[in-house]
């Protein structure tokens, strides 16, 4: 293996990053080269790096990573290897980067070339103006009528003229092709009387160019005869990072003849390239110049290329200007940096077109955007004048809706009100998770030990106690609004969603659990709770001794046998819900019951309450 020192012999300016990166590599390739690896470990990568790494592994050559810094290997090996570990780096690196869910700005008119060729060679379709010069090798169809039938097929021959037969000779090479149409029927109506004739150009000519310069693909290029500088470009692959899309030139006979500049098509769509390509020009792209970012509140926030001269002014308007969220800004930023200073430079909108740009320059346009957030809204139903869904605004509170609902019918029953929400039914479910897995923890761990035992129907009670929770979310509040009014403590503020429910008077006292004939009782203003529990047949032998009472407005109150005594302090109302909770250890013969049954109850307890409105 090689060192961290000898790495930085050869590639001095190798990061902390690229070594790890490269140590990556390495490390991997010799792993490769010991064993395969397995096809379960590629297909769980994500889909792009999996097809890299088995295209390096059939590409790589593993025995140059061994012989990587062996003593009889030469330097000048070594720095090759280096050489293609680094551009497997730079590759690795890149889509690492692209990957990292971060913005990154494109060069302007990069994705103009972005789409692929099937061919160098364009599909030969004569469909051009009357601008376009004819020249050798160019085709026409000829159709004579009249006195003379006949079609014929006419080619430009070497001289530049076309031989028309038992007619002559016209000279069109040079002319363009309205003027060598006109030359032709003109010649052919002096010669012939009576003769009509109809001239179509049917094929052009290929031509020969030289693309050089800022260029992805430079070379000779074989092209329509129709073709002009951009449809050039493009077949060649396009623009490269280094190319310059302000400054390209074509030149013919030694001489420049047109240039361009592309920000006229791409930015202010000035199609205006008058001339056709013709064999032995070239197209020379020239180098960049001022790379300039344009990032913030554009409508095109791309890095631009700037001309000496060109101001903030004239990058903003190849930006599309400011975007909406620019309004209420009257500077943008500039970042100047210097080979010995970094400045952010305030330029009012007044000042732009006269802030000329540097190199290095980074311009900064402030924006601001709303947070687009839906109105919240919640429900209320039951007995109110105008039950729905209403719109709330924030910090809008429980009395206050049912205010705007109209206030309560003549049949609500206000203290069996219940108000829920959805972030309680998410701690509802977070709390049950927990006392499951704090249950079950507890049982297992006391599984073989001394006088425990537990039997097969005592852990299918347990579980079934413990999953039987129906999650509703209810909060427990104050629903009296006269109450309310007088001490404003008692309101709470609603939330998105909220689901208002309120019941009408229901007479009925509910009698869940473990008595001998569990069933829904009618109220009765004059009955105790050993009144409610007689006519639910009494407490089975199974049950755990206590009593849960919830009352209509959810909340809770845990009796033990020696209160029964004192039912008369326990109250009873309309809707109340009275539960028996079972003793599981009476019925499994569980010496730990006394730990068991009290988180039972506490299930249950959850359970009665959030059970205590229905429909």
């Amino acid at each position: 293996m090689f060192t961290l020192k000898i790495l930085m012999r050869y590639i001095p300016d190798l990061n902390l990053k690229s070594f790890l990166m490269l140590a990556a590599i390495l490390s991997s390739a010799n792993a490769y080269s010991q064993a395969a690896i397995s096809k379960e470990f590629l297909e769980g990568l994500d889909p792009s790096i999996r097809d890299q790494i088995e295209s390096e592994n059939e590409e790589t050559d593993e025995s140059e990573l061994e012989e990587l810094f062996r003593a009889e290997i030469s330097v000048e090996k070594n720095k090759a290897i280096l050489k293609s570990l680094r551009k497997k780096m730079d590759s690795l690196e890149e889509m690492m980067e692209s990957d990292d869910g971060q913005l990154t700005l494109e060069r302007f008119g990069d994705s103009f070339f972005s789409t692929i060729q099937s061919s160098f060679m364009p599909i030969n379709i004569p469909n051009f103006s009357s601008n376009y010069v004819v020249d050798v090798g160019d085709t026409f169809s000829l159709l004579l009528t009249g006195k003379m039938t006949t079609e014929e097929v006419l080619e430009v021959q070497r001289d530049g003229f076309v031989s028309i037969p038992k007619i002559g000779k016209v000279n069109v090479a040079g002319k363009s092709l309205a003027d060598a149409t006109s030359a032709v029927e003109s010649f052919i109506e002096s010669t012939y009387i009576g003769v009509n004739s109809y001239l179509s150009l049917s094929k052009v000519r290929d031509v020969q160019i030289l693309i050089l310069g800022g260029i992805e693909r430079p070379g000779i290029y074989t092209l329509s005869g129709g073709s002009n500088i951009l449809g050039a470009l493009n077949v060649s692959g396009g623009i490269n990072k280094n190319g310059s899309y302000r400054k390209i030139e074509l030149r013919r006979g030694g001489q420049t003849i047109e240039t361009i500049d592309l920000y006229d098509v791409f930015v202010f769509g000035k199609y205006e390239i008058s001339n056709t390509l013709r064999s032995g020009d070239t197209i020379f792209v020239h180098q960049s110049q001022m790379m300039i970012p344009v990032t913030g509140g554009a409508n095109n926030p791309h890095i631009f290329e700037a001309v000496t001269g060109e101001s903030a002014g004239d990058l903003i308007r190849y930006a599309g200007g400011f975007d909406d969220s620019f309004y209420g800004f009257n500077s943008i930023g500039v970042k100047r940096t210097t080979p010995t200073d970094d400045q952010t430079i305030n330029v009012n909108l007044n000042q732009i077109e006269d802030f000329k740009l540097q190199p290095r320059d980074m311009i900064f346009v402030p924006f601001y955007n709303n947070e687009i957030k839906a109105i919240d809204q919640v429900t209320i139903s039951g007995m109110v004048k105008r039950p729905g869904k209403y719109f709330i605004s924030d910090g809008e509170t429980l009395s206050n809706l049912i205010d705007r609902a109209g206030g309560y019918t003549q049949h609500a029953y206000v203290y069996g009100s219940a108000l829920f929400r959805e972030d309680a039914i998410i701690k509802e479910q977070l709390y049950a998770e927990v006392n499951y897995a704090e249950t079950v923890n507890y049982i297992v761990s006391n599984i073989g030990k001394p006088n425990v035992s537990l039997n097969s129907s005592a852990l299918e009670l347990l579980v079934e106690e413990l999953k039987s929770k129906n999650f509703t979310g209810r909060i427990v509040t104050n629903f009296n609004t006269s109450q309310i009014k007088e001490k404003p403590s008692l309101d709470v503020i609603l939330q998105n969603n909220d689901s208002i429910v309120i019941p009408s008077l229901q007479k009925i006292v509910y009698m869940f659990g473990d008595f001998k004939m569990p069933s829904n009782v009618i109220y009765d203003s004059s009955f105790d709770i050993g009144d409610y529990i007689a006519a639910a047949g009494g407490l089975k032998e199974s049950s755990y001794g206590e009593i849960i009472v919830i009352d209509p407005d959810g909340k809770t109150q845990i009796y033990t046998s020696k209160f029964f005594s004192r039912s008369r302090d326990i109250s009873i109302y309309p809707g109340s819900i009275i539960y028996a909770p079972r003793d599981i250890g009476k019925l499994s013969g569980l010496v730990y019951a006394a730990t068991v049954s009290p988180i039972l109850s506490n299930l249950a307890l959850s359970l009665a309450s959030l059970n205590s409105i229905q429909n």
